[in-house]
């Protein structure tokens, strides 16, 4: 038999990884719907590979997807406090594993990531991309990619929500100075310390994002 490699079209995983990108962005906002044709005349391809990227992206929670159209999940108040009592769980585990193993390099990497995000000119995406990496950095030293992978899982439920959040406070104070104290308990090596500190930012965060979801609501 031949040993030649089968080359798998990537039509229909860029489709959905733009896709993807634009619902965990806020760029589709949760509720929004649109028509399969229109998604596909924007990417100019066929309605076929938009297809095949709905149904992983409803596998993945992201959006309820109908024959010719789809909606973006939008959660209710109560399911996006679950979501984050999710969050919490998933965090102070990997929190637990990753104290044990974190090193001053991991700690010089999350310290700049840090000093990035206390920039007064920061714009709110680069804000929430940095939010994920200094989280997801100190999580990254549990060494467990299982792990890892749930915990982006369930960030990526809650990213749209996070857009209206940052993009509604007038600064962030708060959160830098939540992240600092962080910092400060991973640098002491204090797990007991680390997680009540854990627990009272994924709760100020959850709080922020629901009355974010109430004002937004409002205003529509």
């Amino acid at each position: 038999m031949g040993n030649n490699p089968i080359h798998v079209s990537t039509i229909n995983d860029e489709v959905y990884e733009r896709l993807r990108r634009w619902i965990t962005s806020g760029t589709l906002t949760p509720g929004t719907k649109i028509s399969i044709r229109a998604l596909a005349d924007v990417f100019e391809v066929s309605t076929m590979p938009v297809r095949e990227a709905l149904r992983r992206l409803e596998a993945d929670g992201l959006v309820v997807f109908h024959r010719r159209s789809l909606t973006v999940t939008l959660l209710s108040e109560d399911q996006v406090g679950q979501v984050f009592q999710i969050r919490l769980r998933l965090e102070q585990l990997a929190a637990e594993w990753a104290i044990e193993q974190v090193t001053d390099i991991d700690i010089a990497d999350l310290e700049e990531i840090l000093a990035k995000m206390d920039r007064p000119t920061i714009d709110v995406e680069e804000w929430r991309q940095l939010n994920q990496d200094f989280h997801l950095r100190f999580y990254d030293c549990a060494r467990s990619p299982h792990l890892l992978e749930l915990i982006r899982n369930v960030w990526d439920k809650v990213e749209p929500y996070m857009a209206i959040y940052s993009s509604s406070v007038d600064d962030f104070r708060e959160a830098h100075r939540q992240h600092e104290q962080i910092l400060y308990w991973i640098r002491s090596r204090d797990l007991s310390a680390l997680l009540i500190e854990t627990s009272e930012h994924l709760t100020y965060t959850a709080r922020t994002v629901i009355a974010a979801i109430q004002a937004h609501s409002s205003a529509n």
